[in-house]
């Protein structure tokens, strides 16, 4: 057949005369009959859908080698793309601290102890430990000397220390 006869055959019909030659060619690259199977499917597939770039008159056999060999070549660098993200899944997984039952109660416990403080103790330590207002704008909120807002702050931590039985430092 002709480089001209070729061009007016289905391109279907072209690709399946190449199907032996692309399965010699897949066993070599995939190393397993399965895998080889589904590479060639791969390459007639890509093959089909890329048909408008192939050039009549050309090599059609070095065309879908070429091919072939390029789809290999993709599988293999997603193959190992998708390894390395499964085996740092895997490392952060053994990395990774479960969550504690104990900063539960000490969470419970804590809003407990925070509930035994005085109103406005209770407020000082709320706007200026947990909501990190300076002092300045705690005070003024509260129509308040900074001095005033400090002094509460102090006597709540103090108590609450007590409460928890903690050590100064650790509040």
């Amino acid at each position: 057949m002709t480089n001209t006869d070729m061009a007016n055959v289905d391109p279907g019909k072209q690709i399946e005369a190449q199907i032996p030659d692309l399965k010699r060619y897949a066993r070599s690259l995939a190393r397993s009959e399965a895998d080889a199977n589904d590479l060639v499917q791969d390459c007639v597939e890509r093959a089909l859908l890329k048909w408008h770039l192939y050039k009549p008159g050309t090599n059609l056999r070095s065309w879908l080698f070429t091919m072939m060999r390029n789809v290999f070549i993709s599988q293999k660098r997603r193959e190992a793309v998708s390894q390395r993200y499964m085996s740092q899944a895997v490392h952060d997984e053994s990395t990774i601290a479960r969550p504690s039952q104990m900063h539960s109660v000490y969470l419970k416990e804590t809003v407990q102890a925070m509930e035994e403080l005085s109103e406005q103790e209770r407020s000082a330590v709320q706007m200026l430990g947990i909501d990190e207002l300076s002092h300045q704008a705690a005070a003024e909120l509260n129509s308040l000397p900074v001095g005033t807002m400090k002094s509460r702050l102090s006597r709540g931590r103090a108590n609450l220390r007590t409460v928890l039985q903690m050590s100064d430092g650790d509040l």
